[in-house]
């Protein structure tokens, strides 16, 4: 098998294989694709993509997290998965960790080969429509003239935000968050909150390529964080109720305890679709 690493030059010479929201997301500092290739030919047989996880915290090892994994056959799989561990470019790394809906047979199995546990559970992430968003019991009066709409500032203040948010360790759900641009972001639904001219909080929604709106971040700081938060979400409900349709799907992530919390009291019962985890602990002996 020939490795190849996948690149926003290369990426649509495999795109009649690879998920179109890759295509997009290969483009960020630290989402990293490899693929495999047959011997004799062109052909696709193993591919991998990975996030980079905990990067600019010296205090814990870095982490990654495999997003999409495509073997053909259990031997390239492996290698592929192997190839990941050793092309890594930080020596810290700790874990290698994963959330998929499904593996094939031959994908399993080579996650089994390459030394990764695997069990059932539920995921992470919550679907709901705009429709089922825009029914909260959320007041309808319009939110406070400090929150605004991503499409009302300045490329520079959101930098100058989006730094600060980082700076209070606060990267959502994207460690390379300093490095995207706000045209990731839709710019009607996203929004902000804006006192004496800076950004103190931010709801950031991506659309993906599915069509699927992320939310990628929801932070404000204090005082009147929890004010601020529930100020913004009443927003971007609203913006979305106006602008986009009722079936418009949007995920919410589980992945802290506060969001956890707030996912749980905002749609009490709500659960996620049967997925499979796995993790192998790094060592540094290959």
């Amino acid at each position: 098998m020939k490795l190849r690493e996948i690149t926003e030059e290369n990426i649509k010479t495999y795109s009649d294989i690879i998920p179109p929201d890759f295509v997009v997301e290969i483009r960020r500092e630290y989402c990293r694709g490899l693929a495999g290739l047959s011997d004799d030919s062109e052909e696709l047989t193993a591919a991998v993509f990975w996030d980079l996880k905990n990067t600019e915290d010296e205090n814990v090892p870095t982490e990654i997290e495999i997003l999409w994994f495509y073997a053909v056959n259990p031997e390239d799989g492996a290698g592929i998965l192997q190839a990941l561990e050793l092309n890594t470019e930080y020596d810290d790394t700790g874990r290698i960790f994963f959330e998929l809906p499904g593996l094939s047979e031959a994908e399993e199995q080579a996650m089994t080969t390459a030394g990764y546990s695997i069990q059932s559970a539920e995921s992470r992430d919550v679907y709901v429509t705009v429709g089922e968003m825009a029914a909260l019991k959320l007041s309808k009066a319009p939110p406070p003239d400090y929150v605004r709409p991503l499409s009302e500032i300045t490329s520079r203040n959101f930098k100058t935000g989006i730094m600060t948010s980082v700076f209070h360790g606060k990267y959502g759900l994207l460690d390379d968050l300093p490095f995207l641009p706000m045209t990731r972001y839709d710019p009607e639904v996203s929004c902000c909150v804006q006192t004496d001219d800076k950004l103190n909080g931010f709801l950031l929604v991506h659309r993906m390529e599915s069509g699927v709106y992320r939310v990628e971040l929801f932070y404000a700081m204090e005082p009147d964080a929890n004010v601020n938060l529930l100020n913004m979400l009443r927003f971007s409900v609203q913006a979305a109720a106006t602008h986009k349709s009722q079936d418009d799907r949007i995920l919410l992530r589980r992945h802290n305890k506060a969001t956890l919390q707030l996912i749980g009291k905002l749609f009490p019962g709500r659960k996620g679709e049967n997925v499979l985890r796995g993790e192998r602990r790094v060592t540094n002996d290959l």
